[in-house]
């Protein structure tokens, strides 16, 4: 989950307030996802993070030891955003298309709303080692997996082709992620939502049925391997060099 704001008593009363180092923290992690979205991770140091902020480097070291302790942040948060959006799509009523509509549209949505820090998650995560990396691969592929499951769903009921459905899930997250590639809001001529919009066209049309070509036998076709590059800890996206 993504690290909230510490807290402290307010002075006479149980009811906790937000620490004003949270505000600062938040700072830190905006300035460092800008600089390693420009410039790449390895490029940047902390000392660089700092003067952007005007802060001695002291300051950033208090709340982040370390460089990656941010890269790890960063992407733990970018994971958060996109199961916390996504999970009430999962657990609703909805029939597989208008399901598998509503993932794209979101997973577009959430990217582009923030394409900096995934840009950064994108292009990082498979580069990183250890248990904290192994957990956020995990979500992101726990993430794929759902939506392989409601591509499979649709598939029993005839209305999706019977392509491997984790193959469809990898192709399908992996062009929400390209958006964040060539979409700027300052010169592209739509806007956020109709670019969410545009995908979830080209994705329900690419696996609907009527659409697209149906293999002779949906298990003869080898599945893609889920290693896709992307988000969070619980369950996650991907793809991108940022």
């Amino acid at each position: 989950m993504v690290e909230r704001g510490r807290s402290e008593q307010a002075s006479g009363g149980s009811r906790p307030v937000e620490h004003k180092d949270d505000a600062r923290r938040q700072a830190i992690l905006r300035a460092a996802t800008t600089l390693f979205a420009e410039q790449g991770y390895r490029e940047t140091n902390l000392n660089q993070i700092a003067v952007e902020l005007g802060f001695r480097r002291q300051a950033v070291y208090h709340y982040f030891p370390a460089k990656d302790e941010i890269l790890y942040e960063l992407i733990a948060q970018a994971g958060e955003a996109m199961i916390s959006s996504s999970q009430p799509i999962f657990d609703s009523d909805l029939e597989p298309v208008a399901m598998l509509t509503e993932i794209v549209r979101n997973h577009v949505r959430v990217v582009l709303a923030q394409p900096d820090t995934f840009r950064v998650q994108f292009g990082e995560l498979n580069k990183l080692s250890g248990d904290r990396a192994d957990v956020l691969r995990k979500g992101m592929t726990d993430y794929v997996h759902r939506i392989a499951d409601v591509i499979e769903a649709g598939q029993r009921t005839g209305v999706f082709v019977t392509e491997h459905p984790m193959t469809l899930a990898l192709l399908l997250v992996g062009m929400c992620n390209g958006t964040t590639q060539w979409f700027d809001s300052a010169r592209s001529s739509g806007s956020v939502d109709e670019i969410a919009d545009h995908a979830t066209l080209v994705a329900i049309s690419g696996v609907t049925s009527r659409g697209a070509t149906r293999s002779q036998n949906p298990t003869a076709a080898k599945p893609a391997k889920a290693t896709v590059k992307s988000t969070s800890k619980s369950h996650t996206p991907a793809s991108r060099r940022g």
